[in-house]
């Protein structure tokens, strides 16, 4: 008795540590940023700024906000996309927005997912190219297994202008959907798909038919062990493209099919690595070979903690070295990666620098 009371204090002890270790380690928000060298330019040159990230969480380490920035070929640091998310009782609401070069804002999706189930319930979006002042809106219905069955569009005013249903069969698998949509232009875009499987349950064929803008196109594809087989494309009834499908082996002490897609041209020989290893497991040195000729060296360093500091690549022609490569790691006292330099044959190319906030 007193072993095991003696024994579950010290696992409470070591949840409690646990526990407080990963709080100090939980992350609020963490910036990075993104620093390369211009293709166009010498070695040594100063690095340029071409990405800003930024991303937030909550205490249970859910992300609430994700913002990119990238440069545009003016040079500029300009918002491409941005994400948040806020959870309530019934759903969780992301909405995502994309930006042009010049940061205009392009699209704005608003995706409610059911916070029981995760399904989709409804998206509220908008295109601002397409349709600058309309607001579309998608509902979700779904099959009493939880397969989506129809999907309605909607404008602002609540008008239908478009659907998608799907049919199953006794195995839940997809056999057939249908789309029909009103665009902005008032075109009709349609499209259907009939899907085959055998009786064994792998695909056996499908067939998407779509009309759009007065024109038609056909998609027919064959399968064979659930690998294409045949793939045919046409436009307006004139055959387009063709894939003409893959040859199967059967191995029966596999028990699987091995796929040959084309003739073997010019092998490289045979090649495998050697990996060392130090007193901690961490992998110190890769050595990589065809036919016992090395190709490459590749050599790792760490840190007290075990953390990697270093990865130095040497590439090997004709017995000598032929260039060099070296990932550098710097750390914060939580084991987070700080910084990440990339050097090639000794000059720096890029940095990826993080900054990080706790709660």
């Amino acid at each position: 008795m007193n072993y095991t009371r003696t024994s579950l204090v010290f696992l409470i002890f070591l949840l409690q540590l646990s526990l407080s270790y990963a709080q100090q380690k939980r992350v609020a928000s963490v910036e990075s940023k993104d620093f390369e060298q211009a293709a166009d330019t010498t070695v040594n040159t100063s690095l340029n700024l071409t990405k800003k990230e930024r991303k937030e969480f909550d205490q249970k380490g859910r992300l609430l906000k994700h913002e990119l920035h990238l440069s545009n070929p003016a040079g500029e640091m300009v918002m491409r996309t941005s994400k948040s998310t806020v959870w309530n009782k019934e759903f969780r609401i992301e909405e995502i927005a994309k930006f042009d070069e010049m940061g205009d804002k392009m699209s704005n999706y608003k995706t409610y997912y059911n916070s029981i189930n995760n399904r989709k319930a409804k998206i509220e979006f908008s295109e601002f190219v397409l349709s600058p002042d309309e607001t579309f809106i998608k509902t979700f219905k779904y099959n009493r297994i939880g397969k989506p069955a129809r999907i309605l569009l909607n404008n602002s005013s609540g008008k239908k202008i478009g659907e998608e249903r799907f049919k199953y069969n006794k195995l839940h698998e997809e056999t057939y959907y249908k789309k029909w949509e009103l665009k902005a232009d008032k075109s009709r875009y349609q499209a259907t798909k009939k899907t085959a499987y055998t009786k064994e349950g792998y695909l056996a064929s499908s067939e998407t038919n779509i009309k759009e803008g007065g024109d038609s196109y056909k998609d027919i594809i064959t399968f064979q062990r659930n690998k294409i087989k045949e793939h045919l494309k046409y436009k307006n009834g004139e055959q387009i493209s063709t894939f003409g499908g893959a040859r199967a082996a059967y191995d029966p002490s596999k028990a699987r099919v091995l796929i040959d897609f084309g003739d073997r041209r010019g092998g490289i020989g045979l090649w495998h690595n050697e990996d060392e290893y130090d007193a901690n497991d961490n992998k110190v040195k890769t050595t990589q070979m065809i036919d016992d000729e090395i190709t490459e060296i590749i050599i790792y360093k760490y840190d007290e903690a075990s953390n990697m500091i270093e990865k130095a690549h040497t590439s090997y022609e004709d017995g000598k070295a032929a260039g060099t490569s070296k990932e550098v790691y710097e750390y914060d006292n939580k084991n987070s990666v700080l910084k990440r330099s990339i050097y090639k044959d000794g000059n720096i190319i890029s940095e990826h620098i993080n900054n990080y906030k706790y709660y």
